[in-house]
């Protein structure tokens, strides 16, 4: 960092020296390069298997009813087949295969109920195709507060970039909320799962409990601030890891933060960042 500013600095400042005629040379070479370079993906989601970690149509606290929209959009320009697979908490299989343009998408409005004709279930759903690459988004939603809608945005992740690692920060149990952590198996194997929860604060750990999966397994405890008697605060962090250290334990990992007032909800995805993309 040092010589990078000394060098602008006196590149700058000395223009009576002869490297001030090149300035404007050497800044145009590097301006032409920044925008003729290739970009490259902050975030690549599309694959031709896609992991949603839950869906639901359900009825929850407070008087809440939640339901999930997904959308299936084809990123590139060959058509072909895709089939849905949901997993119900409740156990057993549900599919459904169709077909989807180049570049077009498929919308299912509460896919849970309309799709798979289930009235009080939540699961674990994967996308998948033998070889259309997909994005795949979802909105759960609560419809039960006379104001309106409230909902909270689920990506989709590529199964291959799931981790063994799921990683939650800013998550919150302060008072007028409750909170929510899902573990998603969308694998064929059982395997077990530590949960930590630490104050990033004082770094103190305030509760880590051990969790088992079964095959395509969605785990979802709710109230959780309540489950593990935790504390009423706005600095939280969780972090889930397989126990035993097979490299095929991989999972998807989310927290879900309701305000209990409205039903309106934040959506935070586990992450990576000690143990990265097996």
């Amino acid at each position: 960092m040092w010589r990078a500013t000394s060098f602008w600095s006196r590149a700058l400042a000395w223009p009576g020296r002869r490297f001030g005629r090149y300035l404007g040379p050497v800044v145009a070479v590097l301006l032409l390069g920044a925008l003729s370079a290739t970009p490259t993906s902050a975030f690549e989601i599309d694959s031709t298997q896609v992991v949603v970690p839950v869906v639901v149509h359900t009825h929850g606290y407070n008087s809440t009813v939640w339901k999930s929209d997904v959308w299936v959009t084809n990123t590139g320009s060959p058509a072909g087949e895709f089939t849905l697979t949901y997993y119900p908490a409740a156990g057993g299989k549900l599919t459904r295969s169709m077909t989807i343009a180049g570049y077009g998408g498929q919308y299912f409005s509460d896919i849970v109920l309309q799709t798979f004709g289930l009235n009080d279930s939540k699961g674990l759903l994967v996308v998948s195709s033998p070889s259309v690459y997909m994005e795949v988004r979802a909105r759960v939603y609560n419809t039960g507060d006379p104001a309106g809608q409230f909902g909270q945005a689920v990506p989709g992740i590529p199964q291959y970039r799931l981790s063994r690692q799921g990683f939650i920060s800013g998550v919150s149990t302060a008072a007028g909320n409750r909170l929510s952590v899902g573990i998603a198996n969308p694998t064929d194997r059982t395997f077990d799962v530590d949960i930590t929860v630490r104050d990033v604060t004082t770094q103190e750990t305030l509760s880590d409990h051990t969790v088992t999966l079964s095959p395509h397994e969605l785990l979802q405890l709710d109230k959780v601030a309540e489950l593990w008697n935790l504390p009423a605060r706005d600095d939280l962090a969780i972090d889930t890891n397989p126990v035993g250290n097979d490299n095929a334990d991989v999972f998807y990992a989310y927290a879900s933060v309701v305000r209990d007032d409205t039903g309106d909800a934040t959506f935070l995805f586990g992450t990576a960042p000690n143990a990265g993309v097996l």
